[in-house]
Parts: structure tokens; C-alpha cells; sequence
């Protein structure tokens, strides 16, 4: 039998990479895997059984701050064989080699994993989903985000989020530009919302405002845009806020996840503002 072999992702990967994706029930798509990659070519790593791709661990940088650990996937025909750990390892190597802080996203099953390997929990995080209800329209003051506002939605976002994201941001409106909104007042920024197409369930966010009321009219005027059949939003517990909003549009509680770290958290943003993550793979 062929030894398991490492090395970088490439594109060539992705049919492999979506199988995976399949096996575990998760919400990306073959976009997604291209966004990854495009993030950090160099930080993007598989796991090879012959030809066949039998795990994945993706990583995205956040400037000289911090990066994100996330896609450890591995082949169901081959879990318990120390596959998934050696990917994670991978990953935490190259961004400490860039002396990042590690951050990722953990189920409860995952975390007992990683508690052996330095990580530290910071807060609790959770997915809320809601399935096709109707909402009031109404005339929204929430403007379409466009690239050229980019530049000023990053100074402020950074401050909020930790560190600038605008590779991210910039992606969310490469391929969907028509779910990108902001709210200002003033010239005042109060808040904004991106979404992407997933396998499984529309996903919103991130999703970041000065208050619930910002914060309001921006899923408003996205749920009211979109109508989604189903839809997935991961919110943070320091934001009391979000569940509140959430539920009070129909929105129930899936599954817990916890954010954790390895190293000095010196740049932990404002969750407390945050009412929607980007996903558990974009921090």
C-alpha cells in the first residue's frame, strides 16, 4: 500500500476537495475552495493516498497578527489514522512560522484535540438557522456596498474584526457583489452585511454593527432581498444582541462552536459588535 504523502493545494485538487466537503455535510462550494486558495497559496495543504485526496487543511492570514486554522477535512475511509492531526500541525506551523497567533473555530468534539496542543478558549460562538418565513418589507435606508468602498469599510472593519480582512471582503463582492450592503449615516459607517451561496443553506455574513438597530436593518433588508429558503448565520456570545435579533426573526439554534487561540491574543477586535462571523473556516 502507497504511504500517506503531503503537499500543497492546487487547483487540481478541487474535485477531491468537494467530495470531502460532501462526506462531511458542510455548507461550502467549489467557490469557496477557490477563495481559500486564493488567500493563501502557500498555506493550503492535502493529504495524498496515491492520486487520491484524502484530506485538506486551508489557512488565511490576517496581516502580522493573527491566521485562521480551518477545512481540516478528512477521507471517512481514513480518520483515526493521524491524517487530520498532521494537517492540523501543518497549519499551525506555517502560520507560527510567520509568527501569527493561531486562531480557529471548534466544535466540542474538535476542541478536546486541540486543548492538547496549547489552544485556549476565548468565547463561545454558535450557528443559528431559520427556514422561508415571511418578513415585513418596507423601504430599507441600508445602501448596495460597491469595491470602491472598500478601503474606508476596512479602516473601520479592522478595529472591530482585529485585523484588516480585505482580501476577504474584497472576495465576498468579487462573487457576490448583489449580497453586499452597508448602512452610514452621515457619512457615518453604523454597519454592514455580505452572504454567499452555499451546498446547503444561504450563509450570512460577516455581519458587523455599531447597534441592534443597524444591525436589524441590515438583515432585513438582505432576508427581504434574497428570501432564502434556509439560512445559516454563526454569531458570537459576546454580542447578547445577535441571538435576540435572530430569534426574533424566526431563527433557531443548531450547533455550538467555541473560538480558541494559540499564542499572545493581543489583537481580539470588538466581538461585542460582531452579529454574524464570516463562517468557522474565515474567522
Amino acid at each position: 500500500m502507497p504511504s500517506i504523502a503531503y503537499r500543497l493545494m492546487n487547483e487540481a485538487d478541487f474535485p477531491d476537495c468537494q467530495r470531502l466537503r460532501e462526506q462531511a455535510g458542510w455548507n461550502q462550494t467549489l467557490t469557496d475552495w477557490k477563495r481559500f486558495l486564493s488567500f493563501n497559496p502557500r498555506g493550503c495543504f492535502v493529504a495524498i493516498l496515491g492520486e487520491r485526496v484524502v484530506g485538506t487543511v486551508c489557512t488565511i492570514p490576517y496581516e502580522d497578527r493573527f491566521g485562521w486554522v480551518a477545512m481540516v477535512i478528512v477521507d471517512r475511509e481514513h480518520r483515526r489514522e493521524g491524517i487530520g492531526r498532521t494537517l492540523l500541525l501543518m497549519g499551525i506551523e506555517h502560520l507560527e512560522s510567520r509568527g501569527l497567533t493561531v486562531k480557529l473555530d471548534a466544535t466540542p468534539q474538535g476542541k478536546q484535540l486541540y486543548d492538547t496542543l496549547g489552544f485556549q478558549d476565548e468565547y463561545g460562538a454558535a450557528r443559528y438557522e431559520r427556514h422561508a418565513e415571511s418578513l415585513p418589507g418596507g423601504t430599507s435606508p441600508a445602501e448596495r456596498l460597491r469595491a470602491s468602498d472598500l478601503d474606508q469599510l476596512n479602516e473601520w472593519d479592522r478595529m472591530i474584526f482585529g485585523a484588516s480582512r480585505l482580501p476577504v471582503l474584497q472576495s465576498y463582492l468579487d462573487y457576490f457583489p448583489q449580497f453586499a450592503f452597508w448602512l452610514r449615516e452621515q457619512g457615518t459607517i453604523r454597519g454592514y452585511l455580505m452572504g454567499r451561496e452555499g451546498s446547503h443553506a444561504f450563509h450570512i455574513g460577516p455581519w458587523v454593527a455599531e447597534d441592534p438597530q443597524s444591525a436589524r436593518c441590515l438583515l432585513d433588508t438582505l432576508l427581504d432581498f434574497r428570501k432564502p429558503e434556509r439560512v445559516f448565520v454563526d454569531i458570537l456570545h459576546p454580542n447578547p444582541y445577535a441571538t435576540v435579533l435572530l430569534e426574533s426573526r424566526g431563527f433557531r439554534p443548531q450547533r455550538p462552536f467555541i473560538r480558541m487561540f494559540r499564542g499572545a491574543n493581543r489583537f481580539p477586535g470588538m466581538p461585542e459588535r460582531i452579529y454574524g462571523m464570516s463562517g468557522p473556516e474565515l474567522g
